[in-house]
């Protein structure tokens, strides 16, 4: 029998219901006597999902707790960071970071779950500051939300919230600001609406 490649045996299978083929290259059509020579939509989109290239981009990238990385990193995934970063970070979707990061960070958006982030953080969504982590640098986002200690400033187009654990040194710009009980600030703080979002 003679050898043939993956995408011909799938499109044997789907179209004639076995992939076997006889000595003298025809097909048996035994398994699907009421074959449509016309595919379906759903047996096209199979086809072409089983023609598009075997590489697909992993939808994460992974820095584990024993690795560190010198240098700039750019990537189109999310990001999770367990080890140490000496360098600047651009990621255009999420990242959660649990180790120690020494450089300017740009996101989607950034959840610090521990360790410490030392550099300027800019995301267009949210910052998240959990209880126990570090951040050592201005923080930019839409919305930006602190449970842990933040020396720099914090700049929100939407809100800030400070929650009981937060200690933030640095000054404050928000469109509104909800502060816990137990907070800690020392710094200016300006709520002021732009005229976009008055008028809005």
């Amino acid at each position: 029998m003679k050898e043939k490649n993956n995408l011909s045996k799938a499109f044997d299978e789907l179209l004639h219901g076995k992939s076997d083929e006889l000595e003298d290259g025809q097909h048996s059509t035994d398994s699907a006597p009421n074959f449509d020579p016309q595919p379906s939509a759903a047996q096209l989109a199979s086809l072409s999902a089983l023609a598009a290239p075997s590489v697909r981009q992993s939808p994460e990238a992974t820095i584990t707790a024993d690795m560190v990385i010198r240098g700039t990193i750019s990537s189109a995934s999310n990001i999770n960071v367990f080890g140490t970063v000496f360098g600047d970070i651009s990621c255009e979707n999420d990242m959660i970071v649990s180790g120690k990061i020494e450089g300017n960070i740009s996101a989607r958006s950034l959840q610090l779950l521990s360790g410490a982030i030392t550099g300027d953080i800019e995301a267009r969504s949210t910052v998240e500051i959990v209880q126990g982590s570090t951040v050592n640098g201005n923080i930019a986002a839409e919305r930006i939300m602190v449970d842990s200690r933040v020396t720099g400033n914090l700049n929100a187009t939407a809100l800030v919230r400070l929650n009981a654990n937060a200690v933030i040194d640095g000054n404050i710009k928000a469109s509104s600001l909800a502060v816990q009980e137990g907070c800690q600030l020392k710094g200016n703080v300006d709520t002021h609406k732009t005229e976009e979002q008055v008028t809005s």
